[in-house]
């Protein structure tokens, strides 16, 4: 619903008086006389005269603007820092306070006024106007120049962040750009990058306490590899192992890389993390191999590292295995195997992993500095969601466990989860669906704290997100302890209504942000075509042009000067609209979730309840008609039904012109069996909305919904009358249509129903042509003649009088083209789609044995020719499958036999061995298989021999190959085979060159 309720401030005035803000006036929510809010003897809701008075309203935000807080409070250091770190590495728990303030609005800017009084055309001389023109920056003011830009757009201008801190340190001022840091890292707490170009700045600055404050802020909330690389680095520098008698100082090394591999040891990308570690303890004191307690302390951590850092997929896992194999083997070999062999499979499952990971994250940049999300259709919002993708992708891969951790290590599994979504929400920060997955997440595997972290922090990131202040609301309300008494109910509410103001605080902030730069815009122009118009008069006192011209240039800025002010007006309009739906939806959601923890409650006591909240929200305005509806249902079907009987005629006064909200209270009415005053609001309604051509067209869902009513329970005089009525005011809906409106039943309407009277008549199949071809009498495929090509055509070729050579056929062009293809497409075409439907079900009746099959395909099964003309050679598929089966394949190039021309050359040796051997080897070898078969005398002489001479002819060969023929002949039977130019045979061993075999098991049948 669409109409705004009350003014940008939160006082509320009369419909037709004026608020004194400086927003636009809308209508206000109070009227003298009613009495909503306080809850009487009876239960009944009424409304109480200091609410409803203007006068007496409370101003929320009136002409004050929420002043919030830019810098970050200073945090006092530790007391002590031992060696570079806190005293207590391991568990270094401070954590820096919360941060992602929201920017400060300039709410001393004013916009320019206009002019103060008309300017006169009558002077030579040029008129300085009295305009109050924005202060601007000198180009040379850098600073200023990006503060401005900073205060405008905090969020989404980080160019102008990062060009301020280098301008900073560009002058030398490292107090400013410090501030700067300080400030921008409250607006982007997990932008990693900048953290650690903040350190760099204070390391190179030899300013250790700044930048153990920096460690302290960030380490433990910021999972990033540089950062912790550059803290391990500072304490290594400021512990020396090689004066370190001791031993504290490698013992702080060591638990400083203890803690950085817990908290990034998973990452991909940490690799180099686990050298260095290695290396570190193999710098320390004993020796690897030695005997005593030290060389075996040494070891045993050594063995430990390695074992921890095979099992993570990182670049450096393969590297780190050699590593390991060889200090595992360089101690003992028998204990080496096994330790190696209990080890591999992790390896293994770790080095696969990490080649699966970088196929999934070969696209992704990983940034931490996090950009706002473009709106759909803008620049950058695909390259935005492919990222996202990515991100998504690599979350879904590590919920599916593939290091196999569930079952042994359950945590460690959690643990690479949440890393991946902290290093995800580090780029996508203010993608808020993101932040509701995680929190997800940790609810489901036990890990509600961490839930509870990623839901407060996103909500920190994203103020204006609905969807994390609903998620917490509800986690608060299902997780907050329910006691009897007013006490508990009162505290459970404040608890759970914090989140829910804290989005109404941002949304109400954003429609001042855009009314201020609406302002800032109109007076922009204003000043421009005012200044336009100056210098136009000054030219024309100087040139002599007719009165008409001037007149014409007049007129012709004051209408581009009214389309710019339409522009921006209806621009932001429409952004206003969208928020204050968004704010009303959000004022409901409280409203029921009040409700449920303190019921109706009383207006100003000690549990308010849902009056409580409707009560709020009219006092803060920027409401549509929702909001009444939403509480007088609320009322009606949970408290006292007069009531909300109450709240909609009170919201039917506010918004008199909301169709939507008029269709609600009519039909409340119905429900309540009110008809009488249903159709009083009716009537009163559409005489409304139709004196106006802009309001007509909302009365049509009002005459829908009233047509509908009387056509089931109403008087045919007054159906007929409505339907009259509705025919001149809307011309365009023919009356047949609104008549069978009657009738129709939820999505049925009979009279749209064409009943069947002759099936054989109206369900008659079109006829289909069919072309057949007739069989040939000599057992070959006729010939079809070939189709109009533009391509070269079959020439005729005398040796065609042979009739076994086989010729390459012309293209026959598809069926469905050309004019059987129109035919089908037109047929189709003038067949309406029920009939076409009937038709092909008909058919299907008709032949229940035919298989139900598209219509393209049966159309091309009958213009395609009969199997029966087919008369040429068939396979049969099993005995084929069974041929390629038994065929036996050599092992190796070696065993293959080279060809010989027919020239009578030798056959090609092996490059393996001389060629005399390998002739020798040829020739002793027996025949294994049919291309093995020595040639004999050409195929013409017996092509056409009977199957008898056939079989002599194969009798004459040896007993040996008559044996292994037999064997072979079901191999291929009735096949012609050309055989190959072998080497020669032993003369007079074999009489023939190509053989036919007898079909005893037919490979192909006629």
């Amino acid at each position: 619903m669409s109409d705004v309720s009350s003014s940008p401030s939160s006082s509320t005035t009369e419909p037709g008086t004026q608020a004194k803000s400086q927003g636009p006036t809308h209508h206000g929510d109070q009227e003298k006389g009613e009495h909503v809010g306080q809850s009487g003897t009876d239960g009944r809701l009424e409304i109480d005269r200091d609410v409803v008075d203007p006068a007496s309203s409370t101003s929320i935000n009136n002409s004050e603007d929420v002043l919030l807080q830019n810098d970050v409070q200073d945090q006092s250091a530790p007391a002590a820092f031992q060696n570079g770190v806190p005293p207590s590495v391991p568990n270094l728990s401070v954590v820096p306070p919360n941060v992602g303030v929201a920017s400060p609005v300039d709410t001393a800017a004013k916009p320019a006024q206009p002019l103060s009084e008309p300017l006169s055309a009558a002077t030579d001389q040029a008129v300085t106007p009295s305009i109050a023109i924005p202060k601007l920056r000198l180009p040379h003011d850098r600073v200023g120049i990006l503060e401005d830009r900073i205060k405008e757009d905090p969020r989404g201008d980080l160019e102008a962040w990062q060009n301020l801190i280098g301008e900073h340190r560009k002058r030398g001022k490292i107090d400013d750009a410090r501030k700067v840091y300080e400030r921008f890292l409250a607006v982007f707490p997990s932008a990693a990058e900048q953290w650690v170009a903040y350190a760099q700045m204070e390391n190179e600055s030899q300013n250790r306490i700044e930048l153990e404050k920096i460690f302290q802020h960030s380490l433990l909330q910021t999972p990033y590899i540089q950062l912790w690389s550059l803290y391990l680095d500072h304490v290594r520098r400021h512990n020396n192992t090689t004066t370190d008698t001791s031993g504290k100082a490698r013992q702080t090394i060591h638990q400083a890389y203890e803690l950085a591999l817990q908290n990034v040891g998973v990452d991909k990308d940490s690799g180099k993390l686990w050298q260095d570690y290695v290396q570190f303890i193999k710098s320390g004191p004993g020796n690897i191999g030695g005997s005593n307690w030290q060389d075996q302390q040494k070891m045993d951590l050594l063995r430990k590292t390695y074992q921890r850092a095979i099992c993570v997929p990182t670049q450096s896992t393969t590297m780190l295995w050699k590593e390991y194999d060889g200090f595992e083997m360089s101690l003992n070999k028998t204990t080496g195997r096994k330790f190696l062999h209990d080890q591999s499979a992790s390896y293994m499952t770790a080095r696969s992993s990490y080649t699966e990971l970088q196929n999934i994250t070969k696209m992704l940049r990983r940034t931490t500095m996090p950009v706002l999300p473009p709106q759909p259709g803008f620049d950058g919002e695909v390259e935005y969601m492919e990222q996202l993708e990515i991100w998504k992708r690599w979350i879904q891969w590590e919920k599916t466990d593939p290091l196999v951790l569930k079952q042994d290590d359950v945590a460690a599994y959690r643990d690479r989860v949440v890393f991946v979504y902290k290093q995800a929400l580090m780029a996508m920060r203010f993608w808020s669906e993101l932040w509701c997955d995680a929190a997800d997440f940790c609810f489901l595997n036990d890990l509600d704290s961490e839930g509870n972290d990623f839901l407060t922090h996103g909500m920190t990131a994203n103020p204006e997100s609905c969807l994390l202040a609903f998620k917490r609301a509800d986690r608060l309300e299902l997780t907050t302890p329910s006691e009897e008494g007013d006490e508990s109910a009162k505290r459970r509410g404040a608890a759970v209504r914090e989140p829910y103001d804290n989005v109404l605080d941002a949304l109400y902030e954003l429609i001042e942000k855009a009314r201020i730069r609406e302002e800032r815009e109109i007076s922009h122009i204003e000043t421009q075509f005012a200044i336009d118009d100056i210098e136009q008069r000054n030219a024309v006192n100087e040139d002599d042009r007719d009165e008409e011209m001037n007149l014409h240039d007049s007129e012709d800025r004051e209408k581009r000067k009214t389309a710019q002010l339409e522009a921006v007006k209806s621009a932001y309009a429409v952004q206003v609209r969208v928020l204050s739906q968004t704010i009303s939806n959000i004022w409901i959601a409280l409203m029921r979730a009040m409700r449920r923890i303190q019921g109706k409650g009383t207006v100003g006591g000690t549990v308010g309840g849902s009056r409580q909240v409707f009560t709020d929200a009219r006092k803060r305005g920027r409401l549509t008609s929702d909001v009444y509806v939403a509480s007088a249902l609320m009322e009606f079907h949970c408290y006292v039904p007069v009531t909300a009987k109450k709240i909609f005629e009170h919201g039917l006064k506010l918004f008199p012109d909301d169709e939507e909200f008029i269709l609600e209270f009519i039909r409340h009415l119905i429900a309540n069996n009110d008809h009488t005053n249903a159709r009083v609001v009716f009537e009163t309604a559409v005489s409304r909305l139709t004196s106006k051509p802009e309001t007509l067209v909302k009365a049509k869902p009002l005459y829908a919904f009233i047509h509908d009513f009387e056509s089931r329970y109403g008087e045919l005089a007054q159906i007929t009358k409505l339907e009259s009525r509705m025919n001149q005011l809307f011309p365009e809906d023919p009356m047949l249509s609104v008549f069978s409106r009657r009738f129709k039943n939820h999505d049925f309407d009979p009279t749209a129903i064409r009943p069947v009277i002759s099936a054989a008549t109206q369900t008659r199949p079109k006829t289909i042509s069919n072309t057949q071809y007739p069989p040939t009498t000599n057992g070959l495929t006729p010939k079809i003649p070939p189709p109009n090509s533009p391509k070269r055509s079959l020439a005729p070729d005398d040796s065609d009088a042979d009739g076994w050579r086989p010729h390459k056929l012309a293209r026959v062009e598809s069926p469905l083209k050309g004019a059987a293809g129109r035919r089908l497409d037109q047929q189709k075409r003038q067949q309406p789609p029920q009939e076409q439907v009937r038709s092909e079900n008909q058919q299907v009746s008709q032949s229940s044995a035919a298989p139900s099959l598209p219509r393209d395909i049966l159309f091309l099964l009958s213009i395609i020719p009969s199997a029966e003309t087919y008369t040429m050679a068939k396979f049969k598929p099993e005995a084929m499958i069974k041929l390629i089966r038994e065929t036996n394949l050599p092992n190796s190039a070696s065993s293959f036999r080279y060809p010989q021309p027919s020239t009578g050359s030798q056959q090609m040796p092996s490059m393996s061995q001389p060629p005399q051997m390998h002739m020798q080897q040829t020739q002793q070898r027996p025949v294994t298989s049919i291309a093995q078969i020595p040639p004999g005398s050409h195929m013409q002489q017996l092509q056409h021999m009977p199957q008898t001479q056939q079989m002599q002819k194969l009798q004459q060969l040896p007993q040996s190959h008559q044996n292994q023929m037999q064997q072979m002949t079901h191999l291929a039977p009735g096949q012609q085979i050309s055989m190959q130019q072998y080497p020669p045979p032993p003369q007079g061993q074999y009489p023939g060159k190509d053989l036919i075999f007898p079909p005893l098991s037919p490979l192909i049948t006629f």
